[in-house]
């Protein structure tokens, strides 16, 4: 009886809600510390104040929001409590359907009208969801700014029920990104831009798996309608534009794919996969064995046996290699391309892709050395595109990531300044100043720079007294929480600081581009030793050196 009267009293709250409510979308945020809860719509009435969320999680795993949940204002300093949920059970692990995802509609007791901005506050322990600085009111415009409205809809992906906006070059797992519900297999998202960057769309559930494929886009005043598939589609995108900049795009992805037809390589590749032709019978059999494995022990043991796979020469078969060799002559060809249209007049779609090549060519440098050829891009960018576009963000970008290709073995590391775990900011070069030391680049969630870390203990606490020291650098999203566990839990002696959503541009900096991590062994002169070593590889260094 008693839950009957309570969603009687709901849907007449909402029914008077309906009648004198203001709405914000996509409200402002200043800080949050999950990504499982998407805040997308926020209705203030006299009555309540109602946050309009979605819920996301892996398919048959559980979320819960506590009953004890408040808003906090941040002008007040008032607690506004939570009355219920219309579409969501609260105080119960709510498990995700196979789209891994649940609205949540919550009703708190109504704000007062001078609040600027509320934080929603689930409890107080560590693991209990805080969205902080909910703003309240409709952002002002600001001059230079324009809409490019993102629409479309999304073929064959029932279990698709969120996609990821983020400019592109930008890691998710380190850099907040913008939650797009899909809905009914269609979706709308209006982006505030004040700069045409390009920017890329990603499936979340592909993202969880760990493999997808981006849509990219220029942002501009207009509209853009995107049809999007299932990965394994030939194409998976489709992107119609009504304005300049994305009408080249089109035109220029048309062109390359005429010239070095891409698209059907991948179409016998699928074939070749499909009837496990096209890598080697002992990858086949590892792939098998990672789906099968059960904890992240077991994972990055078989990742590890990947890696010597890989090393050997045995990951595909001899029709895999000879696809791949076929890939490598249109890669070459469509690299040749771009080159080519970046040297011509500089626009901002050769801005855009020259940002893309220069990202590409430092991601090369770090897995396949001596693979990609630096010297032409800064030589285009310095004649073509640096006065040109000196007010552009992209100008500062690839002046950090052209200044990254001079952190190499013989070259100086690059000095820099951030907190550690108390919020102290600390110098780099006070640190490891007349020392040996290794810049430990990491992240509490790559699993092989947490094993390289861990192995470089015992090198520490043999040399730590002759002269040499170890820094350690996290790279992490949102909070500290993970970053402190795997401390815990690894037992790292030395200090480390953190990189927290790659406010530093550290990674960049150090042309580690989007992986977890790298580390630096430097001698007493800032000198650069060797680029990831091996902890065996660092103790014969040090037993020469100290």
């Amino acid at each position: 009886m008693k839950t009957k009267l309570f969603f009687f009293l709901m849907i007449c709250l909402c029914l008077s809600c309906a009648k004198q409510n203001r709405i914000i979308d996509y409200p402002v945020i200043d800080n949050k510390n999950t990504t499982m809860m998407e805040l997308y719509r926020v209705e203030l009435t006299d009555t309540a104040t109602i946050l309009h969320a979605e819920m996301y999680n892996r398919p048959n795993y559980w979320v819960r929001i506590s009953s004890g949940a408040c808003l906090e204002g941040l002008t007040s300093g008032k607690k506004y409590k939570l009355l219920g949920s219309t579409d969501f059970e609260l105080d119960k692990e709510v498990y995700m359907p196979e789209s891994g995802n649940s609205p949540a509609t919550l009703l708190f007791e109504p704000v007062d009208p001078n609040e600027e901005a509320v934080s929603f506050i689930e409890g107080p322990e560590k693991g209990d969801f805080r969205i902080e600085g909910i703003h309240l009111k409709k952002q002002p415009v600001t001059p230079g700014t324009f809409e490019c409205v993102l629409e479309g809809e999304v073929i064959d992906r029932p279990q698709s029920s969120r996609l990821t906006l983020i400019r592109a070059g930008k890691d998710i797992r380190t850099t907040p990104f913008i939650s797009i519900p899909v809905r009914d297999g269609k979706f709308n998202y209006t982006l505030t831009a004040d700069e045409n960057e390009m920017y890329e769309l990603v499936f979340w559930d592909e993202q969880m798996n760990g493999a997808w494929r981006p849509t990219y886009f220029i942002s501009e005043k207009g509209t853009l309608h995107f049809t999007l598939y299932p990965m394994e589609h030939r194409p998976h995108s489709v992107l119609q534009a009504d304005g300049a900049l994305n009408k080249e795009e089109i035109r220029m992805q048309e062109e390359m794919e005429k010239l070095y037809p891409v698209t059907q390589l991948e179409k016998e590749r699928d074939v070749l996969e499909k009837e496990e032709r096209y890598s080697s019978k002992e990858m086949y059999d590892l792939q098998k064995r990672m789906s099968a494995a059960k904890t992240d022990e077991d994972r990055n043991k078989l990742y590890a046996e990947y890696e010597r796979l890989r090393d050997a020469g045995k990951e595909y078969s001899e029709e895999g290699l000879a696809l791949n060799e076929r890939f490598k002559e249109y890669f070459d060809g469509i690299r040749q391309w771009k080159l080519d249209y970046v040297k011509k007049e500089p626009t901002l779609n050769g801005l855009c892709l020259l940002k893309q090549m220069l990202d590409n060519a430092v991601m090369m440098a770090r897995y396949y050395p001596g693979k990609e050829e630096f010297p032409a891009y800064p030589e285009i960018f310095e004649r073509n595109y640096k006065e040109k576009f000196a007010s552009h963000p992209y100008v500062k970008d690839m002046e950090r990531i052209i200044a990254s290709m001079n952190v190499k073995v013989g070259g100086s590391y690059i000095d820099f300044t951030a907190p550690d775990l108390e919020g102290n900011m600390v110098k780099l070069s006070d640190q490891i100043k007349g020392k040996v030391a290794l810049i430990d680049l990491w992240a509490s969630w790559c699993g092989p720079c947490r094993r390289l870390s861990s192995s470089m203990i015992p090198v520490y606490e043999t040399f730590k007294d002759k002269g040499f020291t170890v820094v350690g650098i996290a790279r992490e999203n949102n909070n500290t929480d993970a970053m402190k566990k795997a401390i815990e839990q690894d037992k790292y002696p030395w200090l480390n600081l953190v990189e927290l959503n790659d406010k530093g541009n550290i990674w960049e900096m150090y042309g580690a581009g989007n992986s977890g991590g790298c580390t630096y062994l430097v001698d007493k002169d800032g000198k650069i030793l060797a680029i990831h070593p091996s902890a065996e590889e660092v103790t014969k260094i040090l037993k020469d050196l100290l």
